[in-house]
């Protein structure tokens, strides 16, 4: 039997967070309620989504998700190591979001491309009691219906602009200050691997960003680079010989 877990699309992990402690007859009305979004009112920008859906009686609700957009503080830095991690650009220029592209953000600039469900405020104008009500679960299963087709609208939602990164990882720039790839990889490894349950708050320290971006001076790289290329080029020793057993004499 193969143990190998099944990926997640971003449209399922949209949708499991959105539901999540929501029972099944409001996620029923919900899906009763997504026919009644007017598609051509759907807008997605920057930090929020917003559109309009019929009511009863010829109402209009006024729906919105909101969510604050990525710091772009460190953004040099990860395109620094986009650079370096051609699988990863390759499928964002695909359209594709991979999982290894949330956790090199999560790391780099502090928290992961994927929001929790907690970062994720709601607004409707509508009377109803529960919260969040039907349209704005609608809105939510639009959205991770849409994530299926089109992944790079979370980039758009968190604010990220995907062709202007993309033509800044192309750049040609002088990058001799950066250390060497480890055992001739032909890119910056993936720090953590496409599993489901991998840590994704987790952030690199000072030291391993600097050391990360080829922040480190000549001083402290090159003696550690020279370190390393002698042990690999030191044959080992072979171990010494067994001394030989004790020859019993009889009395």
């Amino acid at each position: 039997m193969s143990t190998e877990r099944k990926s997640v699309s971003l449209g399922e992990r949209w949708r499991r967070e959105a539901t999540r402690g929501v029972d099944d007859q409001r996620l029923a009305a919900a899906l009763e309620a997504l026919p009644s979004i007017r598609k051509p009112m759907v807008r997605i920008r920057a930090g929020s989504i917003r559109c309009e859906m019929e009511g009863s009686m010829g109402s209009i609700h006024e729906v919105s998700l909101q969510i604050r957009t990525l710091p772009q503080r460190d953004w040099n830095t990860l395109v620094r190591v986009l650079r370096r991690s051609k699988s990863i650009v390759q499928s964002l220029e695909d359209g594709r979001v991979p999982r290894s592209f949330d956790r090199l953000v999560a790391r780099v600039i502090g928290e992961p491309l994927f929001p929790d469900a907690r970062s994720v405020t709601f607004g409707c104008s509508c009377d109803l009691p529960e919260k969040p009500c039907r349209h704005v679960l609608a809105l939510h299963e639009l959205f991770a219906r849409r994530l299926d087709e089109r992944p790079w609208e979370m980039l758009m939602l968190r604010g990220v602009d995907l062709q202007a990164t993309l033509a800044k990882v192309h750049q040609t720039e002088p990058e001799g200050d950066l250390p060497p790839l480890a055992f001739g990889v032909p890119e910056e490894p993936v720090l953590y691997p496409d599993a489901e349950d991998a840590d994704l708050g987790q952030g690199l320290t000072t030291s391993q960003v600097r050391w990360l971006t080829g922040a480190l001076s000549e001083r402290c790289a090159q003696p550690a680079l020279k370190a390393l290329a002698a042990l690999s080029s030191t044959p080992a020793e072979p171990p010494a010989p067994a001394p030989p057993p004790p020859v019993k004499t009889r009395a």
